[in-house]
């Protein structure tokens, strides 16, 4: 058996608790549950975001400073003045939308 670090534990009750805060957002607006569950997740600050992250290193134009691509953000959740907010961005319909 897989022994998982409580940091782990912790990342991924957290983006679990992000997938049910924005369920119902995302079924008002047509997008994906099911593909916002497989992407990436970060927390910083005030705010988390899921994203996904291209795999194409060829074709991107997009390169950080250690040559990778950019996290293509596709929603974020925002604390401000007391409230959570959700954003989209560019990306969002790109990678939620429903087929």
């Amino acid at each position: 058996m897989k022994k998982i670090s409580q940091g782990e534990v912790e990342r991924e009750f957290q983006k679990a608790l992000a997938v049910e805060y924005v369920k119902n957002y995302c079924k008002k607006n047509g997008l994906s549950i099911q593909k916002l569950r497989k992407q990436n997740f970060a927390l910083c600050d005030n705010e988390c975001a899921f994203y996904v992250q291209p795999i194409d290193y060829v074709k991107t134009d997009q390169l950080v400073i250690d040559g990778g691509p950019k996290p293509q953000v596709t929603l974020i959740i925002r604390h401000e003045k007391e409230e959570l907010q959700i954003e989209e961005t560019e990306y969002t319909k790109v990678f939620l939308k429903k087929e």
